[in-house]
């Protein structure tokens, strides 16, 4: 997973638009002035209206008034409803924070900004929307919200701007074709989906005519209108007006939301019936995937009964040029989807062939994930590790939509060892507070009493030890321990015992940790089996003797951790213990080595996209910078850590790991003194992720004790006005910001600091911040 991926799935970003934007220009404008308006503004109507698209394309126009930016969150495929703002928290990249509510977390971190939010498909969640949007927009004065919904959130302040249908001319207009003018949105929209679908075909003068008949008919809604044009595959112009019309003659008459409704209803259902029977059953079983799915999935979830496996890709195919399924690649991988109006029609198919029929697709669905975490488990202390996490990525809402609905009634063994993998995934992402919801449900609804259960009780209680939650944790892990020993599961009971040694860890006793875990070690050495724990056992021994002020015993242990890792081909475990390393060697005085471990350690939790070990990272590389005296840079590193472990407020280094942070800030304002330290500190705050890793990462040029970005002499190469600007880039101010601090064009802004880092050498605005806090520092 590359810093680019990471970076994309942390930000919310908007989606790409598979096909051209016909029309709204007026809606455009509209919504538009709105948002500037109105804190909240809703896109109301009927599915198939347009309402994702246009929010997409506003919210596109609208990004550069915000200072930080647009986050999308699309919420068709959660059903969870009080997973909703731990879903807009994943959106914005927002990590842990130990026992603290995702929406007060999630507070907190808009507080101070200038953002739009866009929340998509809210009607489902629609009393979950207003009430988090109404507590964010409270607390964040700078919020803006753009939601889509088929009603209103009746939240005090929301305008409800109500998404109509696309133009129409009257038929008999009289104006031939869009050679004479500038052609309607709903023609527009079948012209150039029609042009898609048949190679050659255009409007002519003769179709024009038939066109705006057929338009009319569909009451220009976009999604009906898509759908009537790639049945041209089949018929022609004529015969889709005809044929359609057999379907829409009962709901012709005023125009009304409601008719509208219908339009589109009668739409689908001529879609339907003009699929065959395999397409018919597949388009209904495909609904039980809540967002995109890959064709394996397909195959395996949706064949049988009356579809075969190996006619599942002809069939899809006959879906896809339907328009019924779109292509929705994500990672460099072909997956598919449906629209959600379209995957709600499938649903009520599903319903219909009969009792038990979507139960039993929602059980197949989750054996289906069950399969390939049994597979995973086994697989991701291995060099196979970074492509299960990318995989975890991609069905992660799957995953969690077919959870919820099976988690009840599923079978023992499968939900029990499916929780214990998911478990793993969701740590190794840090994902705690979604693992501590589904570990509490599935112990709240079921028995975990009987044989079996003591790998999940392990894993309930690692995730609560990482919240701080020892209490709980510590309950969990005698039931596990005492459970593993009465099945004699030597692996159990290692990892239970491992468990405890963490907790004894997190509690501050070293002595029982290191006794707990080193007992754990020999167990797992007799059991001779493979699990992600064999690792973390030697991370966290070689944590407790670096606590102990042992270094050697720390490096030894953690040096076998990184060993272990890189005989199978691991990562994650292994770059942990790179940390533990790479601080013990700093503590042992040893800089160039320690630096060497700690940024080998960033350069894989950044690509691994781990927040929790790029925070660790950014603060060991901080301490080695104070340390050779480069003081400016450490102060910048820490506040940008700073910024993270408010984000993320969780550390699988436990809560004694703060002693070693409080080392290198008192070192470093003792080096610059209590101002430089915190506007440095500050300066590092304001820093984007990236720009903080690029910095940690880049090798010092400077001597020991110089300030970093320090120039050879006194004079620097910047005019007074490019000075100015650098500071202002300094501040985190951007070029839209700085142009109209010092009033003047953006452009020229823009100029001005492309001048700036060609004159410095440098290639980020980290560097020129760097620079800047350096003048700073050494004036007398």
């Amino acid at each position: 997973m590359s810093l680019t991926a990471t970076l994309e799935r942390q930000t919310g970003r908007l989606p790409a638009e598979l096909t051209s934007f016909i029309g709204r220009k007026a809606e455009l404008e509209q919504v538009r002035r709105l948002i500037d308006g109105h804190r909240l503004v809703t896109l109301a109507g009927p599915g198939g209206v347009g309402k994702s698209r246009l929010a997409v394309r506003t919210a596109s126009l609208a990004q550069d008034a915000f200072d930080d930016g647009v986050s999308f969150v699309g919420l068709s495929g959660l059903t969870e409803p009080s997973l909703l703002a731990q879903t807009i928290c994943d959106a914005l990249g927002l990590g842990e924070r130990a026992g603290e509510p995702a929406a007060t977390r999630l507070a907190d971190h808009l507080a101070g900004m200038r953002l739009l939010l866009v929340l998509d498909t809210c009607e489902h969640l629609v009393d979950e929307c207003a009430m988090l949007t109404e507590a964010l927009l409270r607390a964040a004065p700078g919020l803006r919200v753009l939601a889509t919904s088929r009603q209103p959130l009746d939240v005090m302040g929301e305008y409800t701007f109500l998404v109509a249908p696309l133009g129409m001319p009257e038929a008999g207009s009289g104006r031939p074709d869009a050679a004479d003018g500038e052609e309607c949105d709903s023609v527009k929209l079948f012209a150039e989906r029609a042009a898609a679908t048949v190679q050659g075909w255009t409007l002519t003068r003769d179709d024009r005519e038939v066109v705006v008949r057929l338009c009319d008919r569909l009451d220009g809604i976009p999604l009906a209108i898509e759908l009537a044009a790639v049945q041209l595959r089949a018929f022609s112009l004529d015969q889709v007006l005809g044929r359609l019309g057999t379907h829409l003659f009962q709901v012709r008459g005023r125009r009304t939301s409601l008719q509208r409704h219908q339009t589109l209803r009668a739409t689908v259902d001529w879609s339907y019936e003009l699929c065959s029977a395999e397409e018919r059953l597949l388009w209904a079983r495909l609904s039980v995937f809540a967002t995109d799915f890959d064709l394996d999935a397909a195959e395996d979830v949706c064949s049988g009964d009356g579809l075969a496996a190996e006619h599942i890709v002809e069939v899809l195919t006959g879906l896809l040029e339907k328009s019924i399924v779109q292509r929705a690649d994500r990672g460099g991988r072909v997956r598919y989807r449906m629209l959600e109006t379209l995957r709600e029609y499938g649903a009520e198919r599903l319903t219909a062939r009969g009792p038990g029929e979507v139960d039993r697709l929602r059980h197949r669905c989750f054996d289906w994930y069950a399969e390939l975490l049994r597979r995973a488990r086994t697989e991701l202390p291995s060099a196979a590790q970074v492509d299960w996490l990318a995989w975890f990525g991609r069905e992660r809402a799957n995953i969690r939509a077919v959870l919820g609905q099976v988690l009840p009634t599923a079978d023992e063994e499968t939900i029990r060892d499916a929780l214990g993998t998911l478990g793993r995934f969701w740590a190794l992402n840090g994902i705690l507070g979604e693992s501590r919801h589904w570990m509490d449900r599935l112990l709240e609804r079921r028995d975990t009493t009987g044989r079996g259960w003591s790998d999940f009780l392990t894993v309930a209680a690692l995730t609560m030890t990482l919240q701080n939650d020892l209490a709980v944790s510590g309950e969990l892990l005698e039931r596990a321990l005492a459970q593993a020993r009465a099945e004699d599961d030597q692996e159990g009971v290692a990892a239970a015992l491992g468990g405890q040694g963490v907790a004894a860890l997190f509690a501050g006793d070293f002595d029982l940790s290191l006794q707990l875990l080193g007992t754990a070690d020999e167990m797992y050495g007799e059991a001779g089996n493979d699990d992600l724990f064999i690792l973390l056992t030697e991370v966290f021994r070689g944590l407790a003797y670096l606590f102990r002020n042992d270094l050697t015993a720390a490096i030894t242990h953690a040096g076998q951790a990184v060993r272990l890792g890189e005989e199978r081909g691991e990562l994650w475990a292994r770059s942990y213990g790179m940390l533990v390393w790479g601080l013990a060697l700093w503590l042992g005085g040893d800089l160039d080595e320690a630096m060497e471990r700690l940024r080998q350690a960033l350069r894989i939790k950044r690509d691994l996209g781990d927040e929790l070990g790029m925070t660790l990272g950014l603060e060991g590389i901080a301490g080695c910078l104070c340390s050779s005296g480069e003081f400016v840079r450490s102060a910048m590193l820490l506040g940008a850590s700073d910024r993270m472990r408010e984000s993320t407020q969780t550390s699988w280094f436990g809560p004694h790991h703060a002693i070693l942070r409080e080392i290198y800030i008192d070192q470093t304002v003792k080096a610059l003194g209590r101002e430089r330290f915190q506007a440095a500190f500050e300066e590092g705050k304001r820093l984007p992720l990236a720009y903080a890793i690029e910095d940690a990462l880049r090798e010092s040029t400077t001597a020991p004790g110089e300030p970093a970005g320090k120039p050879a002499d006194a004079a620097h190469p910047l005019t007074e006005r490019e000075f100015q600007v650098a500071g202002l880039v300094a501040e985190g101010l951007s070029n839209r910001d700085i142009a109209e601090r010092l009033t003047i064009a953006k452009r020229t802004a823009d100029s001005h600091v492309e001048h700036i880092l060609a004159k410095l050498g440098y290639s980020s605005r980290a560097q020129i911040a760097v620079w800047i806090t350096a003048q700073d520092s050494s004036l007398p």
